[in-house]
C-alpha cells in the first residue's frame, strides 16, 4: 500500500516540477495567438465606451500580452491587478509544494477580512486610476 502512495507522491513532484515549463510554453503560445487571433477582433470596453471610465479589468489583455513578452513594467502600467493575480498563483503553487512534501502551509490568507480589505484596495485603485486618465 505504501509503495502505491509513494508512486503517487513521485508523480505529484514530477508534475509540479513540469508546471513552470508548461506555463512558460503557454505564455509563448498565448503571445502568438493574441497577436494573430485576438488583437484584430478585440472589441472595445463597453463601460469605457459608454462612460469614459476604465473598468477594473481595462488593460488586462494588454497586460497579459506585455507579460508574455516579459515586459513586467508595461504589464504593471496596463493593469496592476495582474501582478496581484500572479502573486496569488505563485503562493498557491508554493502551498501545493508544501502539501506534497507533507509540510502543509497556508501562504494565502483565508479570512474574509483580508479579502474585504483587498476589495476596498482595488476599488480605491479603480477610482484613482480613473482620476488620472
Amino acid at each position: 500500500m505504501k509503495r502505491k502512495l509513494m508512486l503517487k507522491k513521485k508523480q505529484q513532484i514530477v508534475l509540479l516540477l513540469l508546471l513552470p515549463f508548461a506555463a512558460a510554453g503557454c505564455l509563448l503560445l498565448a503571445k502568438n495567438l493574441y497577436t494573430w487571433l485576438v488583437l484584430p477582433w478585440m472589441p472595445p470596453c463597453t463601460l469605457r465606451t459608454l462612460t469614459g471610465w476604465k473598468c477594473p479589468s481595462c488593460g488586462m489583455t494588454h497586460a497579459v500580452y506585455a507579460l508574455c513578452r516579459l515586459d513586467f513594467a508595461e504589464a504593471l502600467r496596463q493593469n496592476a491587478l495582474l501582478v496581484f493575480g500572479i502573486l496569488l498563483l505563485v503562493l498557491r503553487y508554493l502551498e501545493t509544494w508544501c502539501s506534497v512534501l507533507e509540510k502543509p502551509r497556508r501562504l494565502i490568507p483565508r479570512r474574509a477580512a483580508f479579502w474585504i480589505v483587498m476589495g476596498v484596495f482595488w476599488v480605491g485603485y479603480w477610482i484613482l486610476r480613473n482620476k488620472n486618465p
